[in-house]
């Protein structure tokens, strides 16, 4: 942990709690929540960075609904991804709203006070407005990997059921011979 770096407290009750900021957001429906208590703790998670403007020049949404296709129906029941504005003093909910329209995005488009958002981003070394990296996230068991946002859909997916626990957990989602 970096204190000098962190100016707001950390989230707390989790296994990586205290890397996380205790901040709200709000999503592209004018939903808030509490960053990591509620949208994290406890549960396997995709995150990914990106803004309205970046989309032009590092597009990731069109691979990433690929991602939600191979991950079908456990998005939103059991696997959760969120995709985290790097420019929020020009995105608004409205303005992802839109952008996830465009692309077909069934997930959740989170911004936040300029402050809040620039914390969440140096929680996951997202440095800039372009960032190419996903994370994936189990929580409740305290894992992450990171993947790069534009790697082949299936690897990300692929990564989801790696982290995924139960009937869930696979190591690999097709034979590399068969793919």
């Amino acid at each position: 942990e970096k204190p000098a770096l962190m100016t707001c407290s950390p989230a707390t009750g989790g296994k990586n709690a205290r890397h996380f900021p205790h901040v709200i957001v709000q999503d592209q429906f004018k939903r808030k929540a509490w960053f990591y208590e509620e949208l994290l703790r406890d549960k396997i998670v995709l995150v990914n960075f990106t803004s309205v403007k970046g989309e032009n020049y590092y597009p990731i949404l069109e691979n990433m609904v690929k991602v939600q296709e191979m991950i079908g129906d456990r998005l939103g029941q059991d696997v959760f991804m969120y995709t985290i504005t790097t420019d929020p003093y020009r995105d608004t909910p409205e303005t992802l709203k839109a952008l996830a329209g465009k692309y077909g995005a069934k997930w959740q488009f989170l911004s936040g006070e300029p402050e809040d958002v620039r914390h969440i981003l140096a929680a996951f070394n997202a440095r800039g407005s372009l960032h190419a990296l996903s994370w994936v996230g189990n929580e409740k068991l305290g894992r992450w990997i990171n993947k790069p946002s534009r790697l082949h859909p299936l690897y990300i997916a692929e990564s989801v059921a790696r982290l995924s626990t139960g009937k869930h957990h696979k190591p690999y989602l097709v034979r590399m011979r068969s793919a």
